[in-house]
């Protein structure tokens, strides 16, 4: 059989279309010139400054200079299984990144693990973070000298087993039971229903041990969850007695991280196998709760703990978003499409226009792009204040709440919103975005699970909502309330106050939408009334004789909501006072446009501003929000550029820096493993329903005898159209 041939041999790059090249290498850099700012410098206000820019360009160049999968359209064919497949290779990507800093017992801190997201060209190994973060955090300093140097340098690998087949977000409600026995001095543990088996562990099925969420039970009594130790395989990586473990199949994206399942039937492990550091249980079963567990600086640190773990995904959002709108904003400068001239006239090889001049993609592209920059902007400021408060928790005071509640909706919604950003960044591609090697396919779809783990949407921001009514009351009682809480509620003091009655000044042009101060004044209206019209309708539920799980489940949508509405006050307010400390005017400017536009797309397209703004401002926040899209429109490709990706990170045929999209994608279609032979194998099957001397003509005539120049077969111009194949159809 012969090989597949492919005329690629002098494929290039260039500004003219010829049977080589698609001609778009000038695009780019046209584009390019027309930035009204120093892209440098705008990298250095996104990153935070020229020393994390050296930082982050230092973790993200590992991976940039390796001769692996990652970064390769190959990538996306590959099969999962075996010892050159997907999960084998994301392994052996994540050991050549992280083995020698991980022998040193280099340990990321700040934003590194952020960078590390931002230069990661395959899946990563998710389930070394979880695992090693439940050492760290759950373990006595004994059972630390066990465990952190094995797992930190990968003699073992871990993952983390909380979530059951059956149960996720409701902790308590776990059903794997571990039972202490007296006698053998063991704990026993079971998975002693289906639905209880865990169910999506990262990294599961390649793990050696599990960090095993379980209620713990000792001599009939429940004393809650509690974390431990269990070996999965033995030295032949064999799974032990009473072990069932696996992957449990293909999943939307990401397939190169294994997602597992774990069953146990009466695993045994040693007494000291549970982690002690908040409680212990003495050989003779006595359950013991260390007091220092029940400090307030603890409490903080467990505060800590789920706040830095949030605002990691709220960081990571950033990335994905800003990967997507890099890739979709490229596509859309280079891609060409409907004549610049409609008329009748018109030639095939008139002017033709750029795709993301079509106003409608415009917004979609640059309201993502603002959004990318405003999570990012939003988790620069709290990874500071967290940095700043890890040396000393107990001063953090106050703040401790407002931050919590406030990074728990930032996950629910930053996530949620960048799940569907990609979609939409994706579909502004037309077809092209629709294949692996586009980039933005595989990018959906490796992202669209972080929008519930962790903590689904609903649950985050209802948990923002329950922090908001404890402080609505807090304030109407007159008690201070701390960060941007205190000004916003401030007015609830008043038991007459009327929301409407802080309601700033009508817009009375487009211009009023361009003003940061007057879009934080609208925000905080907003928040305020929102809250407000919460407060009032929980009480009234409460005062009718509901109980207030009952009220609160009968107002989900509307605390949802208003929880929705103070994350992004929230971020406005970041991102507002963060672009005022941009030294550099160009890039002020920028960002002030892209900071406009954030607020705009939710004026425009959010929730909770019905009864709030009448329709004329409305009218004037959509002229507004188009008027600014056109101020941001040269500035477009610059502004992706300054997240500053390299291509092997994008691994997109076309978000290519240079531009050369349609020569990269021919060169990915070569390449697919269906292009191997010249008649490819599945031709097998269709050639017994195939007329194979039909196909010897060769694009000859279909009949012989037929004269070349006969034109009797033509239908006068008045017949109807279907005749011809009325005709036709009667000879078969």
């Amino acid at each position: 059989m012969a090989p597949f041939q492919a005329d690629t041999k002098n494929v290039h790059g260039s500004e003219t279309a010829s049977w080589d090249s698609g001609g778009t290498a000038g695009i780019l850099p046209a584009e390019r010139a027309k930035a009204s700012f120093d892209v440098e410098k705008m990298t250095n206000f996104i990153d935070g400054g020229k020393k994390e820019t050296f930082r982050r360009r230092w973790i993200t160049g590992s991976t940039e200079d390796l001769k692996d999968m990652g970064g390769k359209s190959e990538r996306f064919d590959m099969p999962r299984e075996g010892n050159r497949g997907a999960i084998a290779e994301n392994f052996k990507h994540f050991m050549d990144v992280h083995k020698e800093h991980l022998d040193k017992f280099m340990v990321p801190k700040g934003r590194d693990m952020l960078y590390m997201t931002m230069g990661q060209t395959m899946g990563g190994y998710p389930g070394f973070g979880l695992f090693l973060t439940t050492v760290l955090g759950q373990s006595s300093p004994e059972q630390l000298g066990w465990w952190l140097g094995k797992t930190y340098s990968m003699q073992i690998t871990g993952a983390y087993a909380q979530t059951e087949l059956g149960h996720g977000s409701n902790v308590r409600g776990l059903q794997t039971t571990s039972h202490y026995d007296v006698d053998k001095k063991e704990f026993v543990l079971n998975t002693p229903t289906l639905d209880s088996m865990k169910w999506w562990p990262s990294s599961m099925a390649t793990a050696t041990h599990a960090v095993v969420y379980a209620q713990l039970i000792i001599q009939g009594k429940e004393h809650g969850v509690h974390v431990f130790m269990v070996q999965l395989r033995d030295e032949n990586l064999e799974p032990l007695p009473g072990i069932e473990v696996g992957d449990i199949g293909t999943k939307a994206g990401e397939n190169e991280v294994d997602i597992g399942y774990l069953r146990m039937k009466n695993v045994r492990v040693p007494r000291k196998h549970m982690m002690e550091k908040k409680s212990h249980v003495d050989p003779d079963g006595t359950y013991v709760k260390h007091s220092a567990g029940q400090s307030s600086g603890d409490d903080k640190t467990h505060y800590l703990t789920m706040m830095t773990a949030r605002v990691m995904m709220v960081a990571g959002a950033s990335v994905f978003l800003a990967k997507g709108a890099t890739i979709a904003i490229r596509y859309n400068a280079v891609r060409k499409q409907g004549f610049k001239n409609t008329g009748a006239d018109q030639s095939f090889k008139g002017e033709e226009n750029q795709i993301i001049d079509y106003k409608m993609n415009q917004y979609i592209l640059l309201k993502e792009l603002s959004l990318a920059f405003a999570i990012r902007i939003t988790s620069n400021w709290l990874s500071d204040k967290l940095m700043a408060i890890q040396q000393d928790p107990i001063a953090m005071g106050g703040d401790i709440p407002e931050l919590h509640a406030s990074a728990a909706g930032l996950k629910g919604y930053c996530c949620n919103a960048t799940a569907i950003g990609l979609e939409e960044l994706r579909k502004c591609c037309g077809g092209a975005g629709y294949l692996q090697a586009s980039g933005i396919a595989p990018l959906e779809a490796d992202y669209k699970w972080r929008a519930t783990a962790e903590g689904d949407t609903t649950v985050m921001l209802l948990q923002t909502a329950r922090y908001l009514m404890k402080a609505a009351s807090a304030a109407a009682s007159g008690n201070p309330l701390p960060g941007s809480l205190a000004s916003a509620l401030s007015p609830l003091k008043n038991p007459n106050f009327n929301p409407f009655d802080a309601k700033p000044r009508a817009s009375t042009t487009w211009k009023d939408y361009c003003d940061l101060d007057y879009l934080m004044k609208l925000f905080e209206f907003r928040t305020l009334a929102q809250v407000k019209f919460l407060r009032t309708a929980l009480d009234t539920r409460l005062n009718a004789g509901q109980t207030f799980d009952q009220a609160w489940a009968g107002l989900t949508l509307k605390a949802c909501r208003t929880g929705q509405s103070h994350v992004l006050y929230f971020m406005l307010g970041k991102f507002v006072e963060m672009v005022r400390t941009c030294e550099d005017d160009a890039c002020q400017k920028a960002l002030t446009n892209i900071c406009v536009l954030f607020a705009l797309q939710d004026i425009v397209d959010g929730k909770q501003w019905g009864g709030l703004l009448d329709i004329n401002q409305l009218d004037h926040a959509e002229e507004a929000c188009n008027n600014v899209c056109s101020m941001i429109r040269p500035d477009s490709v610059a502004l992706v550029d300054s997240w500053d990706f390299h291509d092997k990170t994008l691994n997109s045929t076309i978000g290519r820096y240079d531009g050369n999209v349609y020569e990269a994608q021919y060169l990915a279609a070569v390449k697919s493993p269906l292009n191997k032979d010249s008649v490819p194998d599945y031709f097998e099957i269709y050639r017994d329903y195939l007329d194979m001397d039909f196909l010897k003509l060769r694009n000859g005539l279909c009949d012989e005898d037929m004269d070349p120049d006969d034109c009797s077969a033509y239908p006068e111009a008045e017949e109807a159209s279907g005749s011809g194949l009325t005709a036709a159809l009667s000879k078969l």
